[in-house]
């Protein structure tokens, strides 16, 4: 009897997990849009929800991935469909698809609204490190694709003494003593001057790129905070929490060497990369926490709304591919009667029924957008395109 009771409760386990049931309708969407690129709504028939999802083919010359960068700097908002208009002025790629990306402050939060907490390289200049340095994918001049664990190793030496670098173009983390602002943040560099000190350099050619080894010279120091920073050099954060260590070797005349760079080192190739929050997809598997937690849910129920957010049903924007497909998707939510949206691992489940190996977790929510032929085409649960941080894109060449 005991045996067919474990029998019985493997079963149940099995028809009830989505994992093993993933399916549903899907509608193609503007067909004959480019060649290598595939676009439709997925209606999933699990439970109610509805996706749109773009698909890629890696092998496709003319097609690219992009990312962009709010406004063109790092403090500010912008809507995913006015960054892919304003890509499309540059002329010579048009933007095809584009979904919204990271993490970060999006409330005013004493002037850093709009501040990326996660990496973010763009046009071969890196202007955010990787947070959750699991969650990035990045793409290489070559088309490689990255998404191994990625860190940001960086110094400042001044003298005889090396500083370490932690955060680059970020609101004050904890652990990050050190901060270099370039001009990518903004005008100046909204800190508190009981926090930290503040050296102005110059003499560093911009823009800052993933594998970066430079002089400098100070041209001053500052402890009145919000400095204006420099449109030929940067701006050094020093937190008063750190004592010593050639601090007092800051003086305005002063030289010294920045090094920056990523590891492991194909990643100091990259040209465009993105980070996220939570690696969904490693090797074809889900991430083993987000089934913990969905095993260990003592009663699931479709469309449920909870504070634990990988367990929510909620708006999701997701980045995964395979060795020939790259997939952007945006699943809708909060709206009952037409999707309320997903959990992590249901989005992981989805990914692996569509065909990805590999995949990270996008922001969600009110930004999770998706715009297709100039339009946004999915339905935002805030009613309205919401303004975000960054995006990214599937560009096509201009004949």
């Amino acid at each position: 009897m005991p045996k067919f009771h474990a029998i019985l409760c493997l079963l149940l386990l099995w028809m009830t997990d989505p994992a093993t049931q993933a399916g549903g309708e899907k509608k193609t969407l503007f067909p004959g849009m480019a060649t290598g690129l595939h676009l439709y709504r997925y209606d999933w028939d699990v439970e109610t929800c509805v996706l749109y999802v773009a698909e890629m083919s890696r092998h496709a010359p003319t097609l690219h991935f992009e990312v962009a960068l709010a406004n063109a700097q790092v403090l500010g908002k912008e809507t995913v469909r006015s960054m892919a208009n304003r890509r499309n002025q540059r002329g010579d790629r048009r933007v095809l698809v584009a979904v919204n990306g990271g993490f970060g402050v999006l409330g005013d939060m004493r002037g850093y609204g709009g501040v990326l907490e996660s990496l973010h390289v763009q046009d071969g200049e890196l202007i955010t490190q990787p947070k959750d340095t699991e969650a990035c994918f990045g793409v290489t001049e070559s088309g490689e694709f990255l998404s191994t664990p990625v860190e940001m190793k960086a110094s400042v030496q001044i003298g005889a003494h090396t500083l370490p670098l932690g955060c680059v173009n970020q609101r004050r983390l904890d652990g990050c003593q050190v901060t270099l602002y370039t001009p990518r943040l903004g005008e100046s560099t909204h800190t508190n001057r009981r926090r930290g000190t503040e050296i102005r350099i110059g003499g560093l050619p911009l823009p800052l790129t993933p594998n970066y080894t430079h002089t400098y010279r100070v041209d001053g120091v500052s402890r009145d905070g919000n400095s204006t920073i420099p449109r030929d050099g940067g701006i050094l954060w020093i937190s008063t929490r750190l004592k010593g260590s050639g601090i007092s070797e800051f003086n305005t005349g002063a030289s010294g060497t920045l090094t920056l760079t990523l590891s492991p080192p194909e990643w100091n190739r990259v040209q465009h990369a993105i980070g996220g929050r939570l690696r969904l997809l490693k090797n074809g598997k889900i991430n083993e926490t987000l089934v913990e937690m969905h095993h260990a849910e003592r009663r699931h129920t479709p469309g449920k709304r909870t504070s634990v957010l990988n367990l929510s049903h909620e708006p999701r924007t997701a980045l995964g591919y395979n060795a020939d497909t790259l997939f952007l998707i945006v699943a809708d939510g909060r709206q009952p009667k037409y999707s309320t949206g997903l959990t992590l691992y249901e989005l992981a489940s989805i990914l692996i029924d569509l065909g990805a190996t590999e995949a990270i977790n996008l922001d969600g929510g009110s930004s999770s957008t998706f715009v297709a032929n100039d339009a946004v085409i999915n339905k935002p649960s805030g009613q309205r395109e919401r303004e975000v941080l960054n995006a990214v894109f599937i560009t096509a060449d201009v004949p």
